[in-house]
């Protein structure tokens, strides 16, 4: 017989190939879902008669559901000897006897069922528990704005107009020549400002008439500053001699107390309004600070009088680009959560995750090897830093990063790219020995747009318009479904979402909305004691990068959609050859190393094609490499393909039915 089954009862193996009863109605299966590796399956009903009947009766019997026993079948190979196809145990709770056959079910205690059944679980784990490693985290250079308005009263029914009164002597040829008042202003809410090591500190000017000059900004380490400033403004004199004349200035205040001008404006009474429309670049060295003052004057004097000063439309902006000092942040092995995952979901360490081309700390980098596992509460520095996360979500972000996927080998999982999983060369030639030959389209791989990247994320930050890993969408050109494939990963990579969080550490809040969020961030493994076992990885020179705010500073550049593109491009090649792009939910300015993000994507090569051909030939045995190509001849045409399913009846090996996904077929 082609195939031979026993039964394991309590660890003790007994030959029931004759005594399994319903041996026709059985099916070995060998299927490939979702386009990557091929698994095994079989039926789970089983009659069994003779000495295997008494052997589960008397197993029963004595230990009634606690009883152990399992079922495991053979396949004769071309050396005449017995390979292990299939083993499982068996289910009591479904045990029943007529008194001459035990039918009962089987237990599908396989890996590939675990993880069918579990996949879907999210789990939450301590990362201290973990194996952590800490990450130097010295972050991206930010642009930051504070934004001020005038503190004058407000003009009633005109709200976009203010005033500012003073009302005092001058006297000639002595110090009161002029009358210096400050220019009262207050800083917004909605200014953004760094939350942890801002370089400035901001403040209110408020209103004085005792000559000093006031500030609003003061420089805690040198930097560069940019003030913009725009209104009107004009001044009013209540006296019927001379002509009132008044000017606003910009100053910087230095640590010694000298006062270095950096603009000054002037209105002279009874003429119109002036305009003020400036920007100037000032640098800032510790201790300095930034004022504005209205110095007020008349061209008669001595004179006792009040000084109106109007302001329209007034608008003042300090802008800076700043960053954060260096944090430790904890990351994870990309191994490291799969296996964690893989035992939660069996409840048992005796399974194992292995990665291809994985190799963290490797000389030579890749985008995968690079590639580590941030949970957001660890970007935040919350006590007891969680990981929330599931099997699905792990290999969706495998599948969409890098197009790797899980191959089930024994008690091990590991993680293949796609197109490892579909050998060029042919494992089977059946020549012509077939029949019943069918060829369809499978029109679910017919896609008219693809979708990449991540799900955008809602930043209140003038930042967050640099940001470009989010969800960048493709036109195939085709037009025969509506079918959209999906390649957005669940775990974040944008480099501002892991900034912001940092910015958030010492807050209280600990219900923040990207809490439960896991990123990815490239690292490189440190040269140097004292910065962590890891630095940020930036492969990417400043010359190599535009369209960015900060590029010497940016980092997961090799995370963006285009790379994702590339490690999937050859299974998106199944229905076309080129991406043109429609559109971007962030920044589509970014251009990497001469390539940019909203340049059309060609395919040269495709994994497969759409096409799928059904075949029944007697050739029953089945190739042990099962993802390699099956051929064929047919009609004058040579016919080559991957196994889709491979359906063999137990009891009757005459012939076999093969579900082919169609390579390509050559005249």
């Amino acid at each position: 017989m082609y195939f031979r089954c026993q039964i394991l009862i309590n660890g003790i193996s007994y030959e029931a190939t004759d005594d399994l009863k319903n041996w026709d109605d059985f099916e070995l299966a060998y299927k490939r879902a979702s386009y990557d590796g091929v698994v095994r399956s079989f039926s789970t009903k089983f009659e069994f008669v003779n000495r295997s009947y008494s052997l589960l009766k008397e197993e029963f019997s004595k230990n009634y559901l606690s009883s152990n026993a399992g079922i495991v079948f053979y396949r004769r190979n071309n050396s005449w000897n017995w390979d292990k196809v299939f083993q499982c145990a068996l289910d009591f709770s479904s045990y029943s006897d007529d008194g001459y056959t035990i039918s009962i079910n089987a237990i599908d205690d396989t890996l590939a069922a675990i993880i069918k059944a579990k996949r879907n679980i999210q789990y939450e784990y301590l990362v201290s528990e973990l194996g952590p490693k800490s990450l130097y985290y010295d972050g991206l250079k930010s642009q930051y704005e504070a934004k001020y308005i005038s503190g004058g009263t407000t003009v009633e029914n005109d709200a976009d107009l203010q005033y500012v009164q003073y009302y005092g002597v001058l006297i000639p040829d002595s110090k009161q020549e002029s009358v210096t008042v400050s220019l009262p202003v207050y800083v917004l809410d909605n200014s953004e400002l760094p939350k942890l090591n801002s370089p400035l500190v901001f403040t209110d000017e408020p209103f004085v008439t005792d000559g000093s000059f006031q500030t609003f900004a003061e420089a805690l380490s040198d930097i560069k500053v940019t003030v913009n400033l725009s209104f009107s403004f004009y001044v009013i004199g209540d006296n019927q001699h001379g002509t009132a004349y008044g000017d606003v200035v910009l100053y910087v205040k230095k640590a010694n107390g000298e006062l270095v001008q950096q603009g000054i404006w002037r209105h002279i009474a009874g003429n119109m309004p002036t305009i003020v429309s400036s920007q100037k670049d000032i640098d800032l060295y510790t201790g300095d600070f930034i004022g504005m003052s209205l110095v007020l004057s008349n061209s008669a004097k001595p004179i006792t009088m009040t000084w109106t000063t109007y302001l329209r439309g007034f608008s003042l902006s300090v802008n800076f680009q700043s960053r954060i000092s260096p944090v430790n942040i904890d990351v994870l092995l990309l191994t490291t959560v799969a296996e964690r995952l893989l035992e939660s979901m069996t409840d048992s360490s005796n399974y194992s995750v292995r990665i291809t081309g994985y190799e963290p700390g490797i000389i030579t980098r890749s985008r995968l090897s690079s590639c580590f596992i941030m949970p957001a509460e660890c970007a935040r520095n919350l006590p007891n830093a969680k990981l929330y996360t599931s099997f699905k979500k792990f290999c969706e972000f495998m599948e969409s990063e890098f197009g790797y996927v899980p191959v089930i080998q024994g008690e091990e999982v590991v993680f293949n790219h796609r197109n490892a999983l579909f050998d060029d060369y042919v494992v089977k030639d059946l020549s012509d020995n077939i029949n019943d030959y069918e060829y369809s389209i499978n029109s679910s791989l017919i896609y008219t747009s693809v979708k990449v990247g991540y799900d955008k994320q809602d930043y209140d930050s003038i930042n967050g318009r640099d940001e470009f890993r989010f969800t960048n969408e493709f036109s195939t050109g085709l037009k025969l479904t509506d079918n959209t494939l999906s390649l957005i990963s669940p775990y974040r990579a944008d480099a501002y979402g892991i900034e912001f969080l940092v910015q958030k550490r010492g807050e209280d809040t600990t219900d923040n909305d990207s809490d439960n969020d896991v990123f990815i961030v490239g690292c490189k493994f440190a040269t140097s004691a004292g910065k962590g076992d890891l630095l940020l990885d930036r492969p990417y020179n400043t010359g190599q990068l535009s369209g960015l705010i900060s590029p010497d500073t940016m980092f997961n550049i090799e995370y963006s959609p285009r790379f994702m593109l590339e490690e999937n491009k050859q299974y998106i090649g199944s229905c076309t050859n080129m991406l043109k792009f429609t559109s971007s939910d962030g920044n589509s300015d970014v251009s990497i190393d001469g390539v940019k993000e909203t340049d059309d994507f060609l395919i040269e090569n495709r994994l497969f094609t759409v096409g799928e051909v059904d075949v029944e030939t007697s050739e029953v045995d089945i190739p042990s490499n099962l993802s390699g190509l099956i051929s064929f001849d047919h009609n004058g045409e040579t016919v080559s393909g991957y196994i889709k399913e491979v359906k063999i009846n137990i009891g009757k090996t005459e012939s076999i039915k093969y579900s082919l996904i169609v390579k390509e077929i050559k005249s």
